[in-house]
This record gives structure tokens, sequence and C-alpha cells, in this order.
């Protein structure tokens, strides 16, 4: 439960420094939004790993930092918001601190 919890916390963190690279050159401050809350999932992950009471705490406030900054990034950059979208991303974000906290506390 743990490696898995670890696996999917590094791959949101790699999705978004995806998204810091991507809008990068359009609006420096939402790259560096993206760019914050990969770093902070990339020490979930590694206090995940380590099976440290903290990654519960950094990987909720990544996920949650990770919906607004994409819904930010839709409004500023792309200019439209579609909603689905980011229901979407905010499901993926309650399962992965779902996880974090069963890998955590079974």
């Amino acid at each position: 439960m743990t490696a898995i919890g670890v696996v999917l916390v590094a791959a949101y963190a790699v999705v978004n420094a995806f998204g810091a690279w991507s809008v990068s050159h359009r609006r420096r401050s939402v790259a560096i939004a993206f760019m914050a809350v990969a770093v902070l999932l990339t020490v979930a992950a590694v206090a995940l790993a380590f099976e440290h009471w903290v990654a519960l705490l950094l990987t909720v406030v990544g996920a949650v930092g990770a919906s607004l900054t994409s819904r930010v990034n839709a409004a500023l950059v792309l200019g439209r918001v579609v909603a689905w979208r980011h229901l979407l991303r905010a499901a993926f974000g309650l399962t992965l601190i779902a996880w974090v906290a069963f890998a955590l506390y079974r």
C-alpha cells in the first residue's frame, strides 16, 4: 500500500512539474505555484516512503494546491474553465489523500 501511494504522489508531483513547465513563458506566477505544489508533493512522497505522519498533511496541502492552481491556470492562462476537468482533478486529489491516510494508518 505504501509503495503504491509513493508512486501515485510522485506521479502527481510530475504532473504539476509539467504544468509549471508548460506555463513558464506565459504566466510566471502560475508556473511558480505549480512548481511549489510539485515540491510539496515530492516531499510528501518521501515522507510517505518513510511512513512519517507529515506525509498526510503535505499530501492534503499539495492536492488542494494542485486543484486551486489548475483552476487559476484555466482562468488566467487558458481563458476558459471546464468544470468537469477540475472536478475530476479534485476527485483524484481526494482519492490520493484517502490512499495516503490508509497507507499510514491501516
